[in-house]
């Protein structure tokens, strides 16, 4: 819905400065949901015909159910709610930004959502000529398990009693919003009519609905919206695409022409569009002769318009005029490794600069790079801070799920050495871009986060500090854990998680192989760092409608760089936190934050009598009290040319 001026001078001349965009009834309408009374006789000249008179105008922006507007579900999660993406959507069904909306999220309940009705006040028609439905629309139309979801637009003139379809809505998983239209002329002369938006699961577990800007209104004059923009959310660096969509006629003229122009990163495209003939309520799918070509990678915003319709310098409605796209341009790359061809997909934020940090990024055990990108936003945190961010693909086991080779137990006869393969894609990395070798991180989602503890083992030199999200460290990991330096590590898990219980497995019941409680993993690691000192809290309950709390604790030393933290999500179950779950944190943003406040030497681990050619002077204590080689102790090493190094010594 378009911000209004609260000056009635300023609104007054904006609406003659645009040949009238908006009626009066829609003036007045504004002016009566703020509280004030409004007087106007004016007389209007312009060349365009009447303006359009609104009917139902909502943009769900106050966060809940509005007046007049009812709900009909057989869902255990109470069907319709109401709130931004990052509250509403779920682990397989991302929603793009839209503000405040309404949706219905059948991936994350897998409940009975076949009778998920949101229902509109009931409207009077019977002094109307025509009307028109529009609305915002996030809508897949997925199948899954044999199923398939389906949307409908429906209206009932009974009280709700029976329901009939006005329109069937065609999914498309693009990752945009687009605009609907919907006529309502068959339902002229009525009285009480509902308009109910069904969401239809096929008694499966599917996807979901998503619905915003639901506006009403007798059609009028000319005008020409944008309807919908079909370009991908995310592309490869280097390829052309056409930027493509529809628009619809919600006036009463026929169109003839109209002028089409898309922007990015400064760059000015436009195209006359002539020789058309669309009428009343009709569609046109364009395609502009321009094709998008983007060679960087970096977060681009599409801005597409529409104007110069038929002629007329403005048509009668210009808040349908305009549409936009996030782009995110990423590089979809591949090297060998081990005789495999490995997949990865690179983004290096724009903001980056020279030697930036790079976080690695693993999805859980079946899913893929692409997923967790999309989930996790890491791309728009590495735009916000400054870094790069790469997400590798795991191999396919011998069940043909994608993995990481960490060792499970029922994965024994699996060969893939996915170390080296991350060692080799970072170098491969470092040397196609300027990345740091000192600010390495690594982050993963489950067996992702697995993997994560393996490489703070085995690759050590390379991680300066790694946060599993639902992960578990295998007992055959710790035992044979192998570092040249401290690796810092931040855990965040669920009390409630089914699939890597807070308390372990260490006599293997579920078959994964055996390891130890959550808790019992952090002490190994504060252990095993010295690390004596633990800060405990609790962090600000955000969201309490997701049914979760976090605490932390966190292991620290004085003079120590390396921190062992836990984020224990009480109530939490096998999830990304921040994507779906708990919503009072975002797991990806308490990654980075924790990666970005690390300092910069972590405490090197040597073996006993082994050392640099540098002279030691002495060997103190962290009391300062001149001792010999310990092992299992931190040691300040005193040097020659004056530096002085934190070390463990094991045997």
């Amino acid at each position: 819905m378009i911000k209004f001026c609260n000056s009635l001078l300023i609104r007054l001349l904006l609406i003659v400065n645009t040949q009238y965009s908006l009626s009066l009834v829609r003036l007045k309408y504004f002016y009566m949901r703020n509280g004030l009374t409004v007087i106007i006789i004016f007389i209007l000249y312009s060349t365009t015909s009447l303006s359009q008179m609104i009917l139902l105008d909502e943009d769900f922006q106050l966060g809940t159910l509005p007046a007049g507007w009812s709900q009909m579900t057989n869902a255990s999660d109470g069907g319709w709610l109401l709130g931004t993406n990052t509250s509403l959507q779920s682990v397989y069904w991302s929603i793009a930004p839209h503000g405040n909306f309404i949706a219905t999220n059948d991936d994350e309940c897998d409940c009975d959502k076949s009778e998920d009705y949101l229902i509109t006040p009931p409207m009077d028609l019977t002094g109307v000529a025509s009307a028109v439905l529009q609305f915002q629309n996030y809508f897949d139309g997925g199948t899954l398990f044999g199923g398939t979801e389906e949307a409908t637009v429906e209206y009932s003139l009974d009280g709700g009693v029976t329901w009939n379809i006005l329109q069937t809505i065609t999914g498309a998983d693009n990752g945009l919003w687009d605009e609907q239209t919907v006529s309502l002329n068959s339902l002229i002369g009525n009285s009480g009519v509902l308009i109910g938006f069904h969401y239809y699961d096929d008694f499966n577990w599917l996807f979901g609905w998503a619905i915003d800007d639901v506006y009403v209104f007798e059609v009028a004059g000319l005008d020409l919206g944008l309807s919908s923009l079909s370009v991908p959310s995310t592309l490869p660096t280097g390829s052309s695409t056409p930027v493509t969509g529809v628009v619809t006629n919600t006036g009463l003229d026929t169109i003839q022409s109209f002028d089409l122009e898309w922007t990015i990163g400064g760059a000015v495209y436009t195209s006359n569009i002539s020789g058309l003939s669309i009428p009343s309520l009709g569609t046109y799918s364009f395609s502009h002769p321009d094709l998008l070509e983007i060679n960087t990678s970096g977060m681009y915003s599409l801005e597409v318009s529409i104007g110069n319709v038929n002629g007329q310098p403005a048509d009668s409605n210009a808040t349908n005029d305009n549409l936009s796209a996030d782009i995110t341009v990423a590089e979809y790359g591949t090297i060998s490794s081990g005789g495999f061809s490995r997949n990865y997909i690179y983004y290096h934020a724009s903001s980056a600069p020279a030697s930036c940090p790079l976080v690695m990024v693993f999805h859980g055990y079946g899913g893929n790079a692409q997923d967790i990108m999309d989930y996790s936003e890491f791309n728009a945190l590495a735009e916000e801070f400054g870094f790069a961010v790469c997400y590798p693909q795991g191999t396919e086991d011998s069940f043909n799920y994608t993995f990481w080779n960490v060792g499970y137990d029922f994965q024994s006869g699996e060969t893939v050495n996915d170390v080296v393969f991350v060692e080799e894609l970072i170098d491969t990395l470092s040397a196609q871009n300027s990345l740091s070798n000192e600010n390495v991180f690594s982050t993963g989602m489950s067996n992702g986060g697995d993997f994560s503890y393996m490489l703070a083992c085995v690759s050590s030199e390379t991680f300066k500090g790694i946060a599993p999200v639902a992960g578990m460290m295998l007992q055959h990991i710790i035992d044979t854990c192998n570092q040249i330096r401290e690796v810092s590590i931040l855990e965040i898990h669920g009390t409630n998680d089914n699939v890597t219980p807070m308390a372990g497995d260490p006599t293997n019941i579920d078959g994964w192989g055996a390891y130890p409680s959550i808790p019992n993993t952090m002490d190994y690691w504060a252990t095993r760092y010295g690390l004596t000192t633990t800060t405990s809290g609790t962090l600000p309950d955000i969201d309490p409608a997701d049914g979760s709390t976090v605490s932390s604790d966190k292991y620290t030393e004085i003079g120590s760089c390396s921190q062992v933290w836990l984020y224990t999500v009480d109530g939490g179950g096998h999830d990304w936190p921040g994507a779906y779950g708990n919503m009072d944190i975002s797991a990806s943003r308490e990654a980075w934050l924790f990666f970005d406040q690390l300092c910069v030497n972590p405490l090197d681990i040597i073996e006993n009598g082994k050392e640099s050619n540098r002279e030691i002077v002495r060997i103190v204590d962290v009391m300062g009290r001149e001792i010999d080689y310990e092992n299992g102790v931190i040691m300040l090493f005193q040097y020659s040319d004056g530096s002085v190094e934190k070390k463990v010594v094991l045997k």
